[in-house]
Protein backbone atom coordinates (compact mmCIF):
# COMPACT_ATOMS: atom_id res chain seq x y z
CA UNK A 1 0.00 0.00 0.00
CA UNK A 2 1.01 3.65 -0.25
CA UNK A 3 0.97 5.47 3.09
CA UNK A 4 2.59 8.33 4.97
CA UNK A 5 5.69 7.81 7.09
CA UNK A 6 6.86 10.82 9.10
CA UNK A 7 10.58 11.59 8.82
CA UNK A 8 12.94 13.98 10.56
CA UNK A 9 12.93 17.13 8.41
CA UNK A 10 14.86 20.08 9.91
CA UNK A 11 15.38 23.39 8.08
CA UNK A 12 19.08 22.52 8.28
CA UNK A 13 21.05 19.64 9.78
CA UNK A 14 22.41 20.27 13.27
CA UNK A 15 26.15 20.70 13.62
CA UNK A 16 28.09 17.45 14.08
CA UNK A 17 27.87 16.29 17.67
CA UNK A 18 24.64 18.19 18.40
CA UNK A 19 21.86 15.92 19.66
CA UNK A 20 18.38 17.42 19.16
CA UNK A 21 15.59 16.62 21.61
CA UNK A 22 13.98 13.39 20.43
CA UNK A 23 10.58 14.54 21.73
CA UNK A 24 10.54 17.83 19.77
CA UNK A 25 11.76 16.92 16.31
CA UNK A 26 10.54 18.71 13.16
CA UNK A 27 8.76 16.03 11.11
CA UNK A 28 7.29 15.81 7.61
CA UNK A 29 5.13 13.05 6.21
CA UNK A 30 6.44 11.35 3.08
CA UNK A 31 4.44 9.07 0.83
CA UNK A 32 6.11 5.64 0.68
CA UNK A 33 5.28 2.13 -0.48
CA UNK A 34 4.83 -0.26 2.45
CA UNK A 35 4.73 -3.87 1.27
CA UNK A 36 2.80 -6.63 3.03
CA UNK A 37 4.98 -9.37 4.51
CA UNK A 38 2.30 -11.94 3.80
CA UNK A 39 3.15 -11.81 0.10
CA UNK A 40 6.52 -13.36 0.96
CA UNK A 41 5.09 -15.98 3.29
CA UNK A 42 6.13 -18.83 0.98
CA UNK A 43 9.79 -17.74 0.88
CA UNK A 44 12.14 -19.57 3.23
CA UNK A 45 13.05 -17.70 5.29
CA UNK A 46 10.77 -14.85 4.30
CA UNK A 47 12.57 -12.38 6.60
CA UNK A 48 15.73 -12.75 8.63
CA UNK A 49 17.20 -11.05 11.68
CA UNK A 50 20.63 -11.21 10.07
CA UNK A 51 19.47 -9.98 6.62
CA UNK A 52 16.64 -7.43 6.84
CA UNK A 53 17.05 -7.11 10.60
CA UNK A 54 13.56 -8.37 11.44
CA UNK A 55 11.33 -11.39 11.21
CA UNK A 56 7.68 -12.33 11.66
CA UNK A 57 6.90 -15.46 13.66
CA UNK A 58 3.96 -17.32 15.13
CA UNK A 59 4.34 -17.30 18.90
CA UNK A 60 1.23 -18.16 20.93
CA UNK A 61 1.11 -16.71 24.44
CA UNK A 62 -0.32 -17.78 27.77
CA UNK A 63 -1.36 -14.19 28.51
CA UNK A 64 -5.09 -13.58 28.27
CA UNK A 65 -5.23 -9.94 29.43
CA UNK A 66 -2.25 -7.80 28.44
CA UNK A 67 -3.53 -4.96 30.61
CA UNK A 68 -3.03 -7.20 33.68
CA UNK A 69 0.52 -6.39 34.75
CA UNK A 70 0.76 -9.35 37.09
CA UNK A 71 -0.26 -11.76 34.34
CA UNK A 72 2.19 -10.17 31.90
CA UNK A 73 5.01 -10.45 34.45
CA UNK A 74 4.12 -14.06 35.20
CA UNK A 75 4.11 -15.28 31.60
CA UNK A 76 5.21 -12.79 29.00
CA UNK A 77 8.76 -11.91 30.04
CA UNK A 78 9.75 -15.57 30.05
CA UNK A 79 8.00 -16.17 26.73
CA UNK A 80 9.86 -13.27 25.12
CA UNK A 81 13.21 -14.45 26.46
CA UNK A 82 12.64 -17.99 25.19
CA UNK A 83 11.61 -16.68 21.77
CA UNK A 84 14.76 -14.55 21.44
CA UNK A 85 16.96 -17.49 22.46
CA UNK A 86 15.25 -19.76 19.94
CA UNK A 87 15.50 -17.29 17.06
CA UNK A 88 19.05 -16.08 17.66
CA UNK A 89 20.86 -19.03 19.23
CA UNK A 90 22.22 -16.72 21.91
CA UNK A 91 23.62 -18.18 25.11
CA UNK A 92 21.60 -16.03 27.53
CA UNK A 93 19.12 -13.15 27.69
CA UNK A 94 18.25 -10.35 30.09
CA UNK A 95 15.32 -7.96 30.15
CA UNK A 96 16.13 -4.40 29.13
CA UNK A 97 12.79 -2.82 30.02
CA UNK A 98 9.44 -3.71 31.49
CA UNK A 99 6.85 -4.50 28.81
CA UNK A 100 5.35 -1.34 27.27
CA UNK A 101 1.77 -1.15 26.01
CA UNK A 102 1.03 1.36 23.26
CA UNK A 103 -2.43 2.37 22.03
CA UNK A 104 -3.18 4.35 18.88
CA UNK A 105 -4.41 7.94 19.12
CA UNK A 106 -7.93 6.92 18.07
CA UNK A 107 -8.39 5.54 21.58
CA UNK A 108 -8.89 9.07 22.91
CA UNK A 109 -8.02 8.79 26.57
CA UNK A 110 -5.61 5.88 26.79
CA UNK A 111 -6.03 3.12 29.38
CA UNK A 112 -3.98 3.66 32.53
CA UNK A 113 -0.38 2.55 32.23
CA UNK A 114 -0.25 2.77 28.42
CA UNK A 115 1.60 5.18 26.17
CA UNK A 116 1.50 6.62 22.66
CA UNK A 117 2.62 4.93 19.45
CA UNK A 118 5.90 5.92 17.79
CA UNK A 119 4.58 7.68 14.70
CA UNK A 120 7.81 8.58 12.90
CA UNK A 121 10.87 6.78 11.53
CA UNK A 122 13.20 6.11 14.45
CA UNK A 123 15.34 3.59 16.28
CA UNK A 124 15.36 3.23 20.03
CA UNK A 125 19.08 2.95 20.72
CA UNK A 126 22.46 3.96 19.44
CA UNK A 127 25.54 1.89 20.23
CA UNK A 128 26.32 4.20 23.14
CA UNK A 129 22.78 3.85 24.48
CA UNK A 130 22.88 0.06 24.26
CA UNK A 131 26.02 0.00 26.41
CA UNK A 132 24.46 2.50 28.83
CA UNK A 133 21.36 0.32 29.18
CA UNK A 134 23.45 -2.82 29.66
CA UNK A 135 25.49 -1.21 32.44
CA UNK A 136 22.31 0.16 34.01
CA UNK A 137 20.51 -3.19 34.02
CA UNK A 138 23.26 -5.61 35.03
CA UNK A 139 25.56 -5.78 38.06
CA UNK A 140 28.87 -4.01 37.32
CA UNK A 141 31.03 -7.14 37.15
CA UNK A 142 28.58 -8.98 34.91
CA UNK A 143 28.15 -5.95 32.63
CA UNK A 144 31.90 -5.60 32.19
CA UNK A 145 32.18 -9.28 31.30
CA UNK A 146 29.26 -9.18 28.86
CA UNK A 147 30.78 -6.19 27.07
CA UNK A 148 33.83 -8.29 26.19
CA UNK A 149 31.69 -10.45 23.92
CA UNK A 150 29.00 -10.01 21.31
CA UNK A 151 25.64 -8.80 22.59
CA UNK A 152 22.48 -7.49 20.94
CA UNK A 153 19.14 -5.88 21.73
CA UNK A 154 15.92 -7.21 20.20
CA UNK A 155 12.40 -5.84 20.34
CA UNK A 156 9.58 -8.39 20.66
CA UNK A 157 6.42 -6.63 19.40
CA UNK A 158 2.87 -7.98 19.38
CA UNK A 159 -0.48 -6.39 18.45
CA UNK A 160 -3.12 -7.81 20.79
CA UNK A 161 -6.15 -5.74 19.76
CA UNK A 162 -6.86 -8.14 16.90
CA UNK A 163 -7.25 -7.41 13.19
CA UNK A 164 -7.55 -5.09 11.47
CA UNK A 165 -5.05 -2.59 12.90
CA UNK A 166 -5.74 1.11 12.29
CA UNK A 167 -2.08 2.02 12.93
CA UNK A 168 0.17 -0.91 12.04
CA UNK A 169 3.90 -0.90 12.69
CA UNK A 170 6.18 -0.66 9.65
CA UNK A 171 9.78 -1.92 9.65
CA UNK A 172 12.53 -0.76 7.29
CA UNK A 173 14.98 -3.20 5.70
CA UNK A 174 18.34 -2.31 7.25
CA UNK A 175 20.13 -2.97 3.94
CA UNK A 176 18.42 0.10 2.45
CA UNK A 177 19.56 2.53 5.16
CA UNK A 178 22.59 4.80 4.66
CA UNK A 179 24.66 6.31 7.45
CA UNK A 180 23.78 9.84 6.29
CA UNK A 181 20.08 9.06 6.83
CA UNK A 182 20.63 9.03 10.60
CA UNK A 183 20.26 11.90 13.04
CA UNK A 184 21.46 11.03 16.54
CA UNK A 185 19.16 12.52 19.18
CA UNK A 186 18.84 12.66 22.94
CA UNK A 187 15.89 11.74 25.10
CA UNK A 188 15.38 12.21 28.83
CA UNK A 189 12.60 10.64 30.86
CA UNK A 190 11.86 9.16 34.25
CA UNK A 191 12.14 5.44 34.77
CA UNK A 192 9.44 3.41 36.51
CA UNK A 193 11.29 4.03 39.78
CA UNK A 194 11.39 7.80 39.25
CA UNK A 195 15.05 7.93 38.24
CA UNK A 196 15.84 10.42 35.45
CA UNK A 197 17.40 8.66 32.46
CA UNK A 198 19.09 10.24 29.43
CA UNK A 199 20.21 8.27 26.40
CA UNK A 200 20.94 8.56 22.69
CA UNK A 201 18.63 7.32 19.98
CA UNK A 202 18.13 7.86 16.27
CA UNK A 203 15.70 9.67 13.95
CA UNK A 204 15.85 9.22 10.17
CA UNK A 205 15.78 11.54 7.21
CA UNK A 206 13.86 10.42 4.15
CA UNK A 207 15.65 8.36 1.55
CA UNK A 208 13.90 6.99 -1.55
CA UNK A 209 15.92 3.79 -1.15
CA UNK A 210 14.22 2.87 2.13
CA UNK A 211 12.24 -0.35 1.77
CA UNK A 212 9.32 -0.58 4.23
CA UNK A 213 7.35 -3.69 5.26
CA UNK A 214 4.39 -4.43 7.52
CA UNK A 215 2.09 -7.34 8.23
CA UNK A 216 -1.59 -6.76 7.52
CA UNK A 217 -4.22 -7.94 10.00
CA UNK A 218 -1.87 -9.30 12.63
CA UNK A 219 -3.34 -11.75 15.11
CA UNK A 220 -2.40 -11.87 18.78
CA UNK A 221 -0.37 -15.02 18.05
CA UNK A 222 1.91 -13.22 15.58
CA UNK A 223 5.03 -11.35 16.66
CA UNK A 224 7.64 -9.11 15.10
CA UNK A 225 11.15 -9.57 16.42
CA UNK A 226 13.53 -6.86 15.22
CA UNK A 227 17.05 -5.69 15.92
CA UNK A 228 17.61 -2.64 18.09
CA UNK A 229 21.39 -3.04 18.22
CA UNK A 230 24.10 -5.63 17.66
CA UNK A 231 27.74 -5.25 18.65
CA UNK A 232 28.72 -7.44 15.68
CA UNK A 233 29.76 -4.90 12.99
CA UNK A 234 28.18 -7.10 10.31
CA UNK A 235 24.79 -6.78 12.05
CA UNK A 236 25.15 -3.37 13.67
CA UNK A 237 22.42 -1.51 11.75
CA UNK A 238 19.32 -0.75 13.82
CA UNK A 239 15.90 -1.33 12.27
CA UNK A 240 14.08 1.96 11.60
CA UNK A 241 10.42 1.58 12.49
CA UNK A 242 7.27 3.69 12.62
CA UNK A 243 3.56 3.37 13.16
CA UNK A 244 1.46 4.61 10.25
CA UNK A 245 -2.21 5.14 9.52
CA UNK A 246 -3.87 2.50 7.34
CA UNK A 247 -6.48 4.53 5.49
CA UNK A 248 -8.23 1.34 4.35
CA UNK A 249 -8.99 0.28 7.93
CA UNK A 250 -12.72 0.47 8.76
CA UNK A 251 -13.64 3.45 10.92
CA UNK A 252 -15.25 1.19 13.52
CA UNK A 253 -12.14 -0.98 14.00
CA UNK A 254 -10.77 -0.93 17.55
CA UNK A 255 -7.71 1.24 18.17
CA UNK A 256 -4.50 -0.73 17.78
CA UNK A 257 -3.10 -1.91 21.09
CA UNK A 258 0.31 -3.55 21.21
CA UNK A 259 2.89 -4.75 23.70
CA UNK A 260 6.65 -4.65 23.27
CA UNK A 261 9.58 -5.75 25.35
CA UNK A 262 13.27 -5.28 24.62
CA UNK A 263 15.63 -8.09 25.47
CA UNK A 264 19.41 -8.31 25.64
CA UNK A 265 20.88 -11.31 23.87
CA UNK A 266 24.35 -12.49 24.94
CA UNK A 267 26.48 -14.72 22.77
CA UNK A 268 29.26 -17.15 23.59
CA UNK A 269 32.51 -16.82 21.69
Amino acid sequence: MRAQIAYYDPPRRPAPGVRPDFTKLPLSGRSVIIADMRYRANDSPAFSLSREGFTLVTAPTMVRDFYDREEVSRWYIGEAAELVRRLTGCAATAMLNQPVIRVSGRAGERPAGTTFTGDFAHADFSAAAAEYMLRRNLPPDEASERLKHRYAVYNVWRAFSGPPQDMPLALCDTRTVASEDKQYCEIAMKSATGEMMTWENIAYLHNDEHCWWYCADMTRDEVYVFRGFDSDPARAEQVPHSAFTDQSCPADAPPRASIEIRMFAFYAE
